[in-house]
C-alpha cells in the first residue's frame, strides 16, 4: 500500500507542476498526450484506492487557483456536434443510410427527443458523485466550470440508487426557463440598464461566471440527452433504456420522447412540436433523432465531426421583413471580397441583427437585390443571418440595381473572378491597405516565419503609426521605434529585434506559406519547395509546369500564377529573398522511395526521444505527408512513440498501419 501511496503522490506532484508551467507561465514543458497519459493514471489509481484521495488532487480540484479564469480541460470522451438537416428529404437520407448499413435486420429503431436550444455540457461522476464539469469548448478541450455546474437545483451531486458505474459521463444541456429569462430582464433593465438578448446567452454568461454565487442567482436548469460509461455495461441495450435509468439515478430528463420505426412516425413527432414549440417556458429548435440500439450505434460510430447514429431535425427560424440600407464589400487576407448587407436592426428569435453576409456574386444576382429593397431576413439554423428574399411589390420605382464592383474597394486594383471557386478577388497582396493588416500578422506567424512576440497588436500599432509600410520595413525596426509602442518597454523591443533576426533564417517552404497566397497552405508550401528548391524558379514557373506538380490542381496553379503575375509582388518577394536567409528543401524532401511512402495522411501520437513534434512534422511535410491532429478511417498511417495516447486506440480500432519511433528513423535514414 505504501508503494501505491507513493505512486498517487507522485504522478500528483508531477501534474501540478505541469499545470503551473502551463497556465500560469504559459509554457508547457510536456505534451498534450503525455499529460492525459497522467492524469489518467491518477484518475484510475485513485477510483481503485479511494482512501488516497484528497481534496488537493488535481482530480478533484476545481479550474485552477493560480489564474482569474477557467482552466482547460480535455474531454474523455470528444463532445461532437451533430449532423443536421431542416427539411423532411435530409432526414430520409439519414434513415435510408442507417438501414442500408443494417439491412438484415428486420427493425430498427429511432429515440426521438426535443432539442433544447441551451449550452452542451460534461459532467462526470464517480461512484456516484459529481466530481468534474466542463463546457463542449472545441468538442476537444473545454472549461473547467464545476463549481457553477454545483449551483444548478436539477443536477444532482450525489447519484441515488444502486448499480451505479464507477465512473459515468452525462451529457445534456444547461438552459433557462423563458419565464425566468423575462423576470431577470425587467430586473436588470430597471436596475443596472442592462438588457439580455436571449436565454441561451444569458445561461452562457452565468456558466462562466468567476463568482459562483452570480450562478446560484440566476436560476439555470438541466436536462439529460447523452451519457458514456468508462466500462461497457451489458445489461443496457437501448439509448432509450439508459435515459429511463439516467432518470431513476437522480438526473433530470425531458419526458418529451418517442421512439419511431420510419419517416412518417418521426415526421409526426416533428410537426407535433413545431406546432406547439411557442408554448413550451423554454426554447427548443427542433428535434434529435437518435438510433437507439446501442449496438448499432457503436458499430456506426462517428466522423470528426458528428456521430454517425444521430441527426438534429431543425425547424426553419422565423423570419422578419426589413429595409436594406447599404451594401459594403468586404476584403479578407487573401483579397476575397465578401458582399455585406446592412439593413434596419430586426430582432429574430431574441437576437437583434443588422447585417448580413450575402456570400458571393451569385448570391447578389440570384436576389437581384436593388438599394432600398425591403427584404425578407431569417436565421438559418437559428444562427447565422440570412437574406431569403425580397419583397417585391414594395421596391421603389427609381431603386437602383446592386453590382459587383469591378475595382477592389480599398486599393482600386481590377478584381479577378475564379469560375472554379465562385469567388472575385483582389490580387494586390500587400499593395492593398485591407489585406496588409493581416497580411503582416500570417507573415510572422508561428507557421510561417515565428517572430515569437511580434503579435496582431504591435503590428497594428505599428502601422497605424506609419513606422513599418511594407514587410521590409519590419527588418530594419529599431529599439527607439517600438518603445513608442504601447505595452512594449525597452526589454520587449531588444526581444521583438532579437525574434526578427532570427526569423530571417527560414526555410523555402515556410517562406512560400508565409506570402499568404490564396490556397497554398503548409502541405503545398512544402510542395513547391521540394519541387522549385529555389524561389527564383518558383517566380518564374509557367501556369503549365504549376498543373503539372503532383497535388496542384488548376485551381492552386492559378492562384499562384496570378500572384507573382502582379509587379508589386515579384518585387516584394525578390527584395525578401536578399534580406533573408532562406534554406532550400533538404536531401529528405527529393528522395523519391520515400516520398512514395510517406505521401499520405498520418496521425502522430506519443512521446519521441529523436525528435520534437515540430521537427518530426516538418520532416513529414517534405517527404509529402498530410498531417491530421485526429484519427478517422482516412488515417492511413499512424506513427507513434513512448506514452501513447486515445490517437493509439482509436488507430488499432480502424486497423490503420502504424509504425514506431525507430522503424521510421530506420527508413528515413536507410534509402536503400
Amino acid at each position: 500500500m505504501k508503494k501505491i501511496k507513493y505512486q498517487i503522490n507522485k504522478l500528483r506532484q508531477k501534474i501540478l507542476k505541469y499545470d503551473y508551467f502551463y497556465h500560469t507561465l504559459d509554457q508547457p514543458i510536456i505534451s498534450d498526450p503525455e499529460y492525459d497519459y497522467l492524469l489518467n493514471q491518477l484518475y484510475d489509481l485513485e477510483l481503485k484506492h479511494k482512501e488516497f484521495v484528497t481534496s488537493d488532487s488535481p482530480t478533484q480540484k476545481i479550474g485552477s487557483n493560480l489564474l482569474n479564469k477557467f482552466k482547460k480541460i480535455r474531454h474523455f470522451f470528444p463532445m461532437l456536434s451533430l449532423e443536421n438537416t431542416f427539411d423532411l428529404n435530409g432526414y430520409v437520407k439519414f434513415e435510408n443510410r442507417i438501414k442500408k448499413k443494417f439491412i438484415n435486420e428486420s427493425v430498427i429503431d429511432f429515440c426521438c427527443e426535443l432539442k433544447i436550444d441551451g449550452i452542451a455540457v460534461s459532467l462526470i461522476y464517480e461512484l456516484g458523485t459529481l466530481v468534474r464539469a466542463a463546457t463542449r469548448g472545441d468538442g476537444y478541450f473545454g472549461e473547467n466550470i464545476t463549481k457553477n455546474i454545483k449551483t444548478i437545483k436539477s443536477i444532482p451531486i450525489q447519484l441515488k440508487g444502486c448499480n451505479i458505474p464507477k465512473r459515468l459521463e452525462v451529457r445534456g444541456e444547461v438552459f433557462m426557463l423563458k419565464s425566468d429569462f423575462l423576470q431577470l430582464n425587467n430586473i436588470d433593465s430597471t436596475v443596472k440598464k442592462k438588457h439580455f438578448s436571449n436565454p441561451r446567452n444569458i445561461a452562457a454568461g452565468s456558466l462562466r461566471q468567476i463568482d459562483a454565487q452570480i450562478t446560484a442567482k440566476r436560476k439555470l436548469m438541466f436536462f439529460c440527452h447523452g451519457f458514456n460509461f468508462f466500462e461497457e455495461i451489458i445489461y443496457f441495450k437501448t439509448h432509450y433504456e439508459v435515459l429511463i435509468q439516467l432518470k431513476n439515478w437522480g438526473i433530470p430528463i425531458n419526458k418529451e420522447m418517442l421512439i419511431c420505426s420510419n419517416y412518417l412516425e418521426v415526421l409526426n413527432f416533428y410537426k407535433k412540436f413545431e406546432k406547439n414549440r411557442l408554448s413550451f417556458d423554454f426554447d427548443i429548435d427542433g428535434i434529435v433523432v437518435k438510433v437507439n440500439s446501442l449496438y448499432f450505434q457503436k458499430k456506426l460510430g462517428s466522423n470528426n465531426k458528428s456521430p454517425r447514429w444521430a441527426i438534429a431535425f431543425k425547424y426553419s427560424s422565423k423570419e422578419e421583413v426589413t429595409k436594406l440600407n447599404d451594401i459594403k464589400f468586404e476584403v479578407g487576407r487573401t483579397g476575397v471580397i465578401t458582399p455585406v448587407a446592412y439593413f434596419n436592426p430586426v430582432y429574430i428569435s431574441g437576437v437583434l441583427i443588422k447585417k448580413a453576409s450575402l456570400y458571393n456574386k451569385n448570391e447578389i444576382n440570384k436576389l437581384n437585390l436593388h438599394f432600398n429593397d425591403y427584404i425578407i431576413i431569417k436565421r438559418s439554423g437559428d444562427v447565422i443571418p440570412k437574406i431569403i428574399n425580397v419583397v417585391k411589390n414594395k421596391r421603389l420605382t427609381n431603386a437602383k440595381k446592386i453590382f459587383f464592383p469591378i475595382y477592389c474597394p480599398v486599393c482600386n486594383s481590377k478584381l479577378m473572378s475564379n469560375k472554379e471557386e465562385k469567388i472575385i478577388r483582389c490580387l494586390s497582396g500587400l499593395i492593398c491597405d485591407a489585406q496588409k493588416k493581416k497580411i503582416f500578422c500570417h507573415f510572422f506567424s508561428k507557421n510561417a516565419l515565428d517572430a515569437n512576440g511580434l503579435g496582431p497588436k504591435v503590428i497594428n500599432e505599428l502601422i497605424q503609426k506609419k513606422i513599418v509600410l511594407n514587410l521590409i520595413d519590419f527588418f530594419y525596426l529599431t529599439e527607439e521605434q517600438l518603445k513608442d509602442i504601447e505595452n512594449v518597454g525597452k526589454k520587449k523591443s531588444i526581444k521583438i529585434i532579437k525574434t526578427i533576426v532570427k526569423s530571417k533564417k527560414t526555410t523555402m517552404s515556410r517562406f512560400i506559406y508565409a506570402l499568404g497566397i490564396f490556397s497554398v497552405g503548409e502541405i503545398i508550401g512544402q510542395k513547391l519547395s521540394n519541387y522549385f528548391n529555389t524561389c527564383n524558379n518558383l517566380i518564374n514557373a509557367s501556369k503549365q509546369e504549376l498543373e503539372s506538380i503532383d497535388g496542384i490542381g488548376k485551381v492552386v496553379a492559378n492562384n499562384i500564377f496570378n500572384y507573382f503575375s502582379i509587379f508589386e509582388n515579384r518585387r516584394l518577394v525578390k527584395r525578401l529573398i536578399e534580406i533573408l536567409n532562406i534554406i532550400p528543401c533538404s536531401k529528405h524532401s527529393i528522395n523519391n522511395k520515400m516520398t512514395r511512402i510517406f505521401n499520405k495522411d498520418i496521425v502522430i501520437t506519443g512521446v519521441f526521444k529523436e525528435y520534437s513534434r515540430n521537427e518530426l512534422k516538418k520532416i513529414l511535410l517534405k517527404l509529402g505527408a498530410r498531417i491530421n491532429n485526429r484519427v478517422s478511417q482516412k488515417t492511413e498511417l499512424l506513427i507513434y512513440g513512448e506514452k501513447v495516447g486515445s490517437k493509439f486506440l482509436e488507430a488499432k480500432k480502424f486497423n490503420i498501419k502504424m509504425i514506431n519511433e525507430k522503424e521510421f528513423y530506420f527508413l528515413i535514414n536507410n534509402t536503400n
